[in-house]
């Protein structure tokens, strides 16, 4: 376990658990607040459980769905998708990223800011981690 606590925006802090070539394995905090862009990973899966309060998850083209404590949420690679906290109070999840491949460089670039043009920098340089909108 590390303890490399980063913000990726005012809503979302992260604590780095593990890294390794095969995944980073994460603890992520949400505060309240509004849904975040859909994305998409071209070769990553994702894994969440919900440690505390609820988080709203919109997988694929299902529903918007509310997860609770002990509740879980895989995303495969090129799953359009968005997760946020909708309730009142803090919620907390663990995160698992399968292959990691760059994507803590991206957290660490993303926590600097993601104001234009800096946000046209990270799309084009963590493209192989990360796409905003529908899977083309």
């Amino acid at each position: 376990m590390t303890d490399e606590h980063i913000a990726l925006s005012p809503a979302q802090v992260l604590q780095v658990r593990h890294q390794s070539a095969e995944a980073l394995e994460l603890e992520s905090i949400w505060q309240p607040g509004e849904p975040p862009p859909r994305h998409w990973h071209p070769h990553q899966r994702e894994e969440f459980e919900v440690l505390e309060g609820e988080l709203t998850v919109e997988p694929g083209r299902a529903e918007p769905r509310v997860l609770g404590v002990g509740q879980r949420v895989t995303i495969a690679p090129r799953t359009p998708h968005r997760m946020w906290n909708a309730g009142p109070g803090q919620a907390r999840a663990s995160w698992r990223i399968t292959p990691p491949q760059r994507t803590l460089e991206q957290f660490r670039f993303m926590a600097q800011g993601t104001a234009l043009p800096r946000a046209m920098r990270m799309l084009w340089a963590f493209r192989n981690e990360f796409r905003v909108g529908p899977v083309l």
